[in-house]
């Protein structure tokens, strides 16, 4: 376990939204890929932060 954070996001990542999803093209996996990631960096609570979300 070298990089523990970077495989504990990828994890996250796949469970969460690759999983979740049949993606029709390239487009639609790009938009919802983003929209996942906006949620994750910005209005998910994380318990690093002592469960802040990371833009508060």
């Amino acid at each position: 376990m070298r990089h523990g954070f970077v495989e504990s996001f990828n994890g996250r990542l796949r469970d969460e939204c690759l999983n979740e999803h049949l993606f029709a093209n390239l487009r639609y996996a790009r938009e919802l890929s983003a929209d996942w990631r906006n949620d994750y960096n910005h209005h998910r609570p994380h318990t690093s932060l002592d469960g802040l979300t990371p833009w508060e």
